[in-house]
């Protein structure tokens, strides 16, 4: 097997242009076929691990889009009140108002004027909505009293505090100064979108000195025990936000209600139908390559008819001359994957971090697309192979 291999390399090099060409086009079909797959599965990666800090089995209550054909007035804040007192499912539910797109400062120093501020309740970091790096949680008294207390992201804390300790230090948002009691952890951004570039203040204390009185609210809820209860509490707490919106259980709810487990499903059916395309793309290139490789090896047995003669004529077999073909084959091939197979991640992985994904290996369509380009290359020189096993050795040395 050795000695074809040689052989091989000895006939690319023989036909450099030919063999160059062929292996880029193999290389341009994995490279799109990684390097899409490598984005998904980087992508992927870093929306399972937000949606997963609330679990698969927690659910959200908010007001519906402005756009929505149902637009109703937002949720206030005396539903979402008479929601805690008449939802009696067991389960863990925290209230929650977010501002965006504001600036908050501390001394002379300024943030980026993309900070979301959400006033919320002690239960946001029980239900896995962020986790502390370093200080303490909001304690029930101080989200009923008049503590302006904050705790805060990452990004905030390395820009507003230059690497030293934040927490004990006071910021500003707007009018008011908040002490900061914590610092989340640095989980980075989908779209720009995380706990790194916010900050969480007391619900109580944000009512009346940050948000309107027509503010909206949302209600993240975890329902507690085993999970067959989940479906129950689910369709509780739809009934008892219809009534408290003077709606009908058979009326068409004018809030929006989404579930983390629903989001992670169609986002896999989302990434199936992307990795299909990415499937259908590359393998319409590597069908050009094996079309280009094929009429390289048939030009390539034209041109060694004569050698090929010689060696039936010393006694080789038409297996051997077989296998010398198909070994240059799968050689052209595999080169061409191992430069796709690099550019893909090249490529995949910097579009991820352009998007602020994590890095990612998928190693799933890395052996796939070994696998894809031994086949091609395979049959593509299934049909060489073959026309020079078949040669007749004395019409072979008539080339000469």
């Amino acid at each position: 097997m050795k000695g074809f291999f040689n052989m091989a390399i000895d006939s690319l090099l023989d036909n450099r242009l030919r063999s160059t060409l062929t292996i880029l086009i193999i290389a341009t079909g994995i490279t799109s076929l990684v390097s899409i797959q490598t984005a998904i599965e980087g992508l992927s990666q870093t929306v399972e691990k937000s949606f997963g800090r609330m679990g698969a089995h927690c659910f959200t209550i908010s007001s519906l889009e402005e756009e929505h054909e149902h637009f109703a007035r937002a949720i206030s804040w005396s539903d979402v009140r008479q929601f805690v007192r008449r939802y009696d499912s067991k389960a863990v539910v925290s209230i929650n108002s977010s501002i965006i797109m504001q600036q908050v400062s501390a001394g002379s120093v300024i943030s980026d004027p993309t900070v979301t501020v959400t006033a919320t309740d002690e239960h946001h970091l029980r239900l896995g909505l962020a986790s502390l790096a370093s200080g303490r949680n909001f304690s029930s008294r101080e989200i009923e009293g008049s503590s302006d207390l904050c705790i805060i992201g990452d990004n905030i804390a390395r820009r507003l505090f230059s690497g030293n300790d934040p927490l004990g230090h006071t910021l500003r948002v707007g009018a008011v100064e908040y002490l900061v009691t914590g610092v989340m952890e640095r989980e980075g951004a989908l779209f720009g979108i995380g706990t790194d570039n916010t900050v969480l203040i007391p619900l109580g204390p944000a009512r009346t000195r940050l948000l309107s009185s027509d503010a909206g609210y949302s209600l993240d809820i975890m329902p507690v025990g085993e999970e067959s209860a989940f479906e129950q509490a689910w369709e509780r707490a739809v009934v008892v936000m219809k009534l408290i919106r003077g709606l009908r259980p058979q009326d068409d709810a004018n809030f929006a209600i989404s579930r983390s487990d629903s989001i992670m499903r169609e986002l896999d059916a989302l990434k199936g139908k992307l990795s299909i395309a990415a499937l259908v793309i590359g393998l319409i290139t590597l069908l050009g390559a094996s079309v280009g490789l094929m009429n390289i090896l048939l030009v390539s047995v034209k041109e060694r008819t004569c050698e090929i003669g010689i060696r039936k004529a010393l006694g080789a077999k038409p297996r051997t001359i077989a296998m010398q073909f198909l070994a240059e084959a799968v050689l052209i091939g595999q080169i061409g994957c191992a430069l796709g197979l690099f550019m893909g991640l090249l490529f995949g992985n910097l579009v991820a971090k352009l998007l602020g994904c994590a890095f990612a290996l998928p190693w799933r369509w890395l052996g796939l697309s070994v696998l894809i380009c031994i086949v091609v290359s395979i049959l593509s020189g299934y049909l060489p192979a073959r026309r020079a096993s078949l040669l007749d050795p004395i019409e072979a040395l008539r080339w000469e």
